[in-house]
């Protein structure tokens, strides 16, 4: 997996927001609970080598490699989600500006997203980058604040980071859809 750089506070709030989307479209639960979650979460520290859940068996990286064939990237496989992450002692209020502006807007957002998401539902697509899209649909429309650029470069690396390469090239796909119609 690629190095990552320290993230920025403002991007740090931005994977936070995606972080309570996901889990809200996970769980069901309200905005509300998921944040105040969070919000403890963050206050109580959060383990960055958590142990592993008891009664799983150990596996060799050669039966992985079995599994998954011999061109497995195992390395990326058990390095997934490892970047350390300065987290903040509180949820950032950028953070819950952008999951309230989301909540407020959701069914105009994910109405646009269908329609610039060419041949994707909402649910076909994967929990984080549907998520990552909510999120900077709301950045690129009703926070005039964020220039255009910054928006696009953020959640690109976001969906890099979290998410799959092909990620990156549908998100800017949809992204680019939305600038060029809206004149963003």
């Amino acid at each position: 997996m690629n190095d990552h750089k320290s993230l920025s506070r403002r991007t740090l709030a931005r994977m936070l927001a995606c972080d309570i989307l996901y889990q809200m479209d996970l769980t069901g639960e309200s905005m509300e609970k998921v944040a105040d979650d969070f919000e403890s979460m963050l206050r109580e520290g959060i383990d960055e080598t958590p142990a592993p859940p008891e009664n799983i068996p150990d596996i060799s990286l050669e039966q992985v490699r079995l599994f998954l064939g011999g061109e497995a990237r195992i390395e990326e496989l058990v390095s997934f989600g490892s970047q350390s992450l300065a987290y903040p002692e509180n949820l950032p209020a950028f953070s819950r500006e952008l999951v309230s502006a989301y909540h407020e807007n959701r069914e105009e957002i994910d109405v646009l997203i269908g329609a610039y998401a060419d041949r994707w539902s909402l649910q076909r697509m994967p929990m984080v980058d549907r998520n990552l899209l909510r999120l900077s649909f709301v950045e690129l429309l009703y926070r005039e604040d964020i220039p255009t650029n910054v928006t696009i470069n953020e959640y690109l690396e976001l969906a890099k980071i979290f998410s799959t390469e092909e990620s990156g090239k549908f998100i800017n796909g949809v992204l680019g859809k939305l600038v060029k119609e809206k004149h963003l």
